[in-house]
């Protein structure tokens, strides 16, 4: 019911600022929950967000509190200098004025601001495109990058267990069940002895109070030795983490270079994934689009593109495509429907057992918690106490020119040993 009372009110963007304003009337009492929810409900354009912490700072005594920072850092800045780049400059000015007695402050808000700028720059295209399309010119959501923490997994190293989930609850950079889910079962602990009816009932109550939707039943379905325990313990005790209409799982076609999308085979190579700049297609129709006129099939297409020129291709990009001229024929988008933030892509490999093909496993955390992407770790299969032991640093890392990985024919992707010939599929699970 929340959900969709949210809903409602971010497709009406002069009832979302009123709501906003009254909501935020005891700023420093937010908590990030709270946050979460105003960053949710002025997506489409996060300028009244902007104005509230910049009143807020003027009639505060300019402090810059740890509320104003968290929104800062969220606030999609790129939106606002597109909808009103005066103010976001007036802002700047008074943020410049307010940390000048911290230096960390002071130098965290620079950054911002040239960052910024520079993103503005490459996202400014796709902002018109959003508007050209005939949709709102508020509907784009706050970055084409689909979700994941690979440089972030540090943040999580050298915790118990107990520690890891009070963690991952608390952390801005887990914004769905799916992100959740994933991970604790990168932590061996829980892959082995599982998770507890406890932090399922945990898990619940994040859910409501961060207004996540429930995820696919489908997620949680796996034959894999390493997640069975932690899941069968997830679906047993859950009442209100899952759903059939909440979120769905769609598998991804390749596009070819010829931009033509593949009809015979849906498989790519665990090798291209990571060395070649890849384009994959979902069919996906949203609710609110059953009536839809447009030439072809609803959909949209997600592009990889590895950072190959600096020698550090594991750290590639995901991205929505929302620029429709660059859509294969027969396949459109509703960008204002579908978003990135939205998306959760988990690899599925061929399962075999005693030689024979037994289905299509989901390999998780091998996008999401991926700490560099793909790491060398050898031959071994990692320990049951540890995995940091394999990979030290990024230093250690080295691809040879025929995309071998320090010579080791074994590439661990997050918690997955892969043969870098493997073929998989590209799964989606969308939040509708």
């Amino acid at each position: 019911m929340m959900d969709m009372v949210v809903q409602k009110i971010c497709r009406v963007e002069d009832t979302a600022e009123i709501f906003a304003e009254r909501y935020m009337e005891n700023f420093k009492e937010l908590g990030t929950g709270q946050l979460d929810l105003m960053l949710q409900i002025t997506r489409r354009n996060p300028v009244p967000l902007l104005k509230i912490l910049k009143k807020n700072l003027e009639s505060k005594g300019k402090v810059f509190d740890d509320v104003s920072r968290y929104l800062l850092e969220k606030i999609d800045l790129c939106k606002c200098i597109y909808y009103d780049k005066a103010f976001f400059e007036e802002t700047f000015d008074l943020l410049d004025n307010v940390t000048y007695s911290s230096d960390s402050d002071a130098l965290s808000v620079n950054k911002l601001y040239r960052k910024s700028l520079k993103e503005f720059k490459t996202r400014k295209k796709s902002l018109l495109t959003a508007s050209d399309a005939g949709s709102s010119s508020n509907s784009l959501d706050s970055s084409t990058n689909i979700p994941h923490v690979f440089s972030s997994f540090e943040s999580f190293r050298g915790l118990s267990p107990t520690e890891r989930f009070e963690r991952l609850k608390e952390s801005p950079l887990v914004s769905n069940l799916y992100m959740l889910i994933e991970g604790l079962v990168v932590e061996p602990h829980f892959r082995v002895h599982g998770v507890t009816a406890k932090m399922v009932k945990d898990m619940e109550e994040l859910r409501r109070q961060r207004l996540w939707s429930r995820i696919s039943p489908e997620f949680l379905k796996t034959t894999s030795m390493f997640y069975g325990n932690a899941f069968r313990t997830i679906s047993s005790y859950s009442t209100d983490l899952k759903s059939n209409d909440e979120s769905v799982k769609r598998v991804g076609k390749p596009v070819d270079p010829d931009n033509i999308i593949s009809k015979s085979n849906s498989f790519t190579v665990v090798h291209d994934l990571f060395f070649t700049p890849l384009t994959f297609a979902f069919y996906f129709r949203h609710p609110t689009t059953n009536n839809c006129d447009k030439p072809g099939k609803c959909g949209f297409i997600i592009k990889f593109l590895p950072d190959v020129k600096s020698g550090q291709p594991y750290k590639f990009k995901v991205n929505l495509c929302l620029d429709q001229e660059k859509y294969p024929q027969g396949l459109h988008i509703h960008p204002e429907f579908v978003q990135p933030d939205k998306i959760h892509l988990i690899p599925m490999i061929p399962s075999k057992e005693g030689g024979r093909e037994r289905g299509m496993d989901l390999y998780y955390a091998t996008i999401t918690w991926n700490e560099f992407g793909v790491s060398h770790t050898g031959i071994e299969e990692p320990s049951s106490d540890s995995e940091e032991d394999f990979f030290d640093s990024e230093d250690d890392f080295s691809v040879s020119q025929d995309g071998s990985i320090n010579g080791i024919e074994r590439w661990y992707c997050g918690t997955a040993a892969l043969d870098p010939t493997v073929e998989f599929k590209m799964a989606a699970f969308i939040t509708v």
